[in-house]
């Protein structure tokens, strides 16, 4: 990894896994849709024009259900979610949480891709995650009924991350990523405006409060996605998709040191549980020998990438794919579409295609620009 690629990256992981710390400073004095509200229409204010820049909003009117669909579970319902469980619950539990999204990508994709064959090695990665977070859970809240309820709402937005991943690969795989996220965002705002005027508080919040929900839009919501656009292009999606273990790190040790929250043996375990059981539950299973070769690849990758739970919601995947299927009339790539300005995007991991083998590896012939 080259220098430039190391310090994106570095940038990437402490600002994803700052979002934690400045949403619990924020929901301090600012009801959850105003947070809602304030990160998305930032968000979309750094996003749109880079998108209409880009020429990225062409077609999305033909695929506006799926967007719709992905707008809620990946980001209204999770950004909301989890604002409303941080009122209760510390920053870095939230970001433990919310760690779980690969282990519910690799549930979701066995439930509903009968292609997905269970191996020893992810059910073992299945059970250790979820122990972990049965671990945090009783040792860290013990019978705290709001706790409970604070904690599950992180967790179903981590769901909410998951289910995503599979609209996304169905139906969005070759629409412009940085439309999508531009577009996502801006609903997001649109759906949380009335929301946000009614919950106003009467007095004005303090400064902390502004400033943190101003960063989590523009610099967690806009700069690191341009960003993380950036990794991608410098070092591959593979490498850029590892900050999904790094993120809760972050969060971790942010809301330790900077919001003096406590570091508990329920929290250790839970973030070593939870970390190896996605890891375990995401891993690439061995070759089939059984004369399907598709069932083991990832459309819009090329062979021998990680598996697309490696991707921190999807991020990765769907920007490499945003990158590399911009293409013209002609059918020619728009190169220069790829390079200015490198585009944002919002997703999830991807379970496979559950389509056509045909269109699959046409997909993959199309994988993305340094994606292996």
């Amino acid at each position: 990894m080259s220098r430039k690629a190391l310090l994106l990256f570095a940038a990437t992981s402490v600002i994803w896994g700052s979002s934690f710390l400045f949403i619990r400073v924020a929901v301090e004095h600012l009801p959850p849709s105003a947070v809602v509200f304030g990160r998305t229409v930032l968000g979309a204010a750094f996003l749109v024009p880079l998108a209409t820049r880009a020429r990225a909003f062409r077609g999305l009117r033909q695929v506006i259900v799926p967007i719709a669909v992905v707008t809620v579970l990946d980001m209204a319902a999770p950004t909301f979610l989890t604002a409303w469980g941080e009122q209760h619950i510390s920053s870095s539990v939230a970001g433990i949480l919310t760690a779980t999204d690969p282990l519910f990508t690799a549930v979701l994709a066995l439930w509903l891709i009968r292609s997905e064959v269970p191996g020893r090695k992810r059910l073992a990665g299945l059970v250790i995650g979820f122990a972990g977070v049965i671990a945090l859970l009783g040792i860290d809240f013990g019978g705290s009924a709001v706790e409970l309820l604070a904690a599950g709402a992180v967790l179903l937005g981590a769901l909410g991350y998951a289910g995503a991943a599979l609209v996304y690969r169905r139906w969005l795989p070759d629409v412009p990523a940085i439309g999508v996220t531009a577009l996502m965002t801006t609903l997001s705002s649109l759906a949380f405006l009335a929301p946000a005027v009614v919950s106003l508080p009467r007095q004005v919040p303090p400064v902390s409060s502004i400033l943190a929900l101003a960063t989590l839009g523009i610099v967690n919501t806009g700069v690191a996605y341009w960003l993380f656009y950036l990794l991608i292009d410098q070092a591959g999606a593979a490498t850029a998709s590892v900050i999904t273990y790094v993120m809760p790190v972050v969060a971790l040790f942010l809301g330790v040191g900077l919001l003096g929250e406590e570091l508990t043996i329920g929290a250790i375990a839970g973030l070593i549980l939870i970390g190896l059981g996605a890891w375990l539950a995401t891993s690439r299973q061995p070759p089939s020998t059984s004369g399907h070769p598709e069932r083991h690849t990832v459309p819009g990758r090329n062979h021998g990438n990680p598996p697309p739970q490696w991707d921190p919601g999807g991020r990765a995947e769907r920007q490499a794919n945003g990158i590399a299927n911009q293409t013209g009339r002609d059918g020619e790539t728009q190169r220069d579409t790829e390079r200015k300005p490198p585009g944002i995007c919002s997703g999830q991991r991807d379970a496979q295609d559950p389509g056509r083998p045909e269109r699959r590896a046409s997909q993959e012939r199309k994988g993305p620009r340094g994606a292996g």
